[in-house]
């Protein structure tokens, strides 16, 4: 008979391709974890993992039995969570950089008072990694987001996106600057200027160097960074100008204004995603219920 913490381990080594990163994400010691493989390789009289060059991974029973049991340990795991009458218990969720700052942790507050035996973690994670993570029972929610008013990529069924909100991108320059003066501005009326942008790849970059502007940026003349907060400081020391979305930026610089841009593509959509049969558990509905009311607090 194949017990559920041994498959909790071989479903961790599969995700992790190591003893030692399976034992830290289940909270156990690597020993630990390899007294639960050895006994569930006597069980079944099988293998359960081979090694490859200095890392291993399962072999194709093990992976078999991995595959065919995630979901089983999903459902198990979703029962538990509805089986109670309260929010109770650990919960992770995830979200990108500035919803951590903006949403999450205002969430977190909020739940602390009101749900003090709900104890959520938050990871810090891109979409696509959070996304797969949801997929995978890893954490139990995510704040997501897509850049631009276009479709939405649909998701699989599995996956159920709740709309939280639209997050406005503001043009950022020096108060100093000609067009400082002006109530809002479109891309097209900084089209001449240098920028500073996020690195090749990023969605920030890839949605403002998409737009045909009134003529090419000069990617000599850009400075890049990886953080909001550092483009701000090459518009505040007036080497740049940049667009940042309204989530998360905290206080500008006394000498840097935010204008608004009028661009309809000048905005973000940001989600809260869960796994479907996940809902209806106390703990995941009161996340959702502050996350979707935090939303309407800080996003149009």
């Amino acid at each position: 008979m194949i017990d559920v913490q041994g498959l909790r381990i071989l479903i961790a080594i599969q995700d992790t391709k190591s003893v030692t990163a399976a034992a830290t994400e289940l909270g156990y010691t690597a020993p630990n974890v390899t007294q639960h493989l050895r006994r569930l390789e006597r069980k079944l009289n099988s293998p359960m993992v081979e090694r490859v060059g200095r890392g291993i991974v399962l072999t194709e029973r093990a992976r078999n039995l991995a595959d065919i049991g995630r979901p089983l340990l999903l459902q198990l795991d979703d029962l538990a969570a509805r089986s109670v009458d309260e929010p109770v218990g650990a919960m992770d969720v995830a979200a990108f950089p500035t919803a951590v700052r903006g949403i999450a942790i205002p969430v977190l507050s909020t739940l602390a008072r009101s749900h003090p035996d709900l104890h959520v973690r938050v990871r810090e994670l891109g979409p696509e990694e959070a996304l797969e993570a949801v997929r995978r029972g890893d954490i139990q929610a995510a704040v997501t987001k897509t850049w631009g008013p276009g479709r939405q990529p649909t998701i699989e069924g599995v996956l159920e996106r709740i709309p939280l909100g639209v997050d406005r991108v503001d043009a950022i320059l020096p108060a100093s600057h000609p067009l400082a003066a002006k109530s809002s501005l479109t891309l097209h009326d900084l089209a001449d200027e240098p920028w500073a942008v996020t690195p090749v790849g990023d969605p920030y970059r890839t949605w403002l160097t998409g737009h045909r502007l009134s003529s090419q940026i000069d990617p000599t003349i850009l400075h890049e960074a990886s953080e909001y907060a550092s483009l701000i400081a090459y518009v505040r020391d007036g080497l740049a100008v940049a667009a940042v979305p309204r989530l998360g930026r905290g206080e500008l610089p006394p000498d840097v204004m935010a204008l608004p841009l009028s661009d309809e593509s000048a905005m973000r959509r940001v989600f809260l995603v869960v796994r479907r049969s996940s809902r209806g558990g106390p703990g995941l509905e009161a996340v959702v219920d502050e996350m979707v009311s935090a939303g309407r607090a800080t996003l149009t």
